[in-house]
């Protein structure tokens, strides 16, 4: 364990190798599988926005297909037009986070703030020892302020490109998988004194009498 932990801290573990069984072990769920004809169509599509817009797509057909059939019964249009809205949102939601994965930091800024911790490496040391005097205490406060400052960058590489499925990233696969668990949870939740029970039947009324009252037909 202690192996591993140096591996993650030390980068090591974002080799292409290392992506791959990640990713092995933990498969992106979709609830009722993907076909064979479905995976030939995706693997055709070339790059992930072509993929998305090409499922997005297979929904509204799908939604469409099933209104004209008639297995959505009475219900209105505004709200089966609530679907495709909701399929827009989520649309729009992933051309947001692929803006943030695909616009890089600015190359000079990320530059110069390399060059500078590599200066500050070089003579952070060198300053500490001349003011303090102390080996110990020089070499200490050398760590903290170079720790300081690499870290500070290392959290900037980070969040620039939040959504590549590894573990120090969003954990895209949970989030996926408790997705799925809402949509279940939903298709089934119906409320346990609704299910299955049908409202009696009222008894026929005749016409009213005179002094108000009603004759019940038998």
């Amino acid at each position: 364990r202690f192996f591993t932990s140096l591996i993650f801290l030390f980068g090591f573990n974002r080799t292409e190798e290392q992506k791959t069984l990640y990713n092995a072990a933990r498969p992106f769920g979709v609830l009722g599988g993907i076909s064979d004809a479905e995976i030939q169509l995706l693997k055709l599509a070339r790059g992930p926005s072509a993929k998305v817009t090409l499922c997005s797509m297979w929904l509204m057909e799908f939604i469409s297909r099933e209104y004209m059939a008639g297995s959505t019964g009475n219900v209105a249009p505004p709200i089966i037009s609530r679907l495709f809205q909701e399929i827009s949102n989520g649309t729009l939601g992933y051309q947001q986070a692929r803006k943030i994965s695909f616009v890089p930091f600015p190359f000079p800024h990320s530059q110069l703030v390399t060059f500078f911790n590599l200066v500050s490496i070089c003579l952070v040391p060198i300053i500490s020892y001349s003011f303090i005097g102390e080996m110990p205490l020089a070499c200490g406060i050398n760590f903290l302020t170079i720790l300081c400052f690499v870290s500070l960058h290392e959290v900037a590489r980070e969040l620039e490109s939040p959504f590549l499925n590894v573990p120090n990233d969003l954990p895209l696969t949970t989030y996926q998988a408790h997705f799925n668990e809402s949509l279940l949870s939903t298709y089934s939740g119906f409320h346990p004194n609704s299910w299955w029970q049908f409202p009696e039947p009222s008894p026929q009324v005749g016409p009213r009498n005179n002094d108000g009252t009603t004759n019940k037909h038998k």
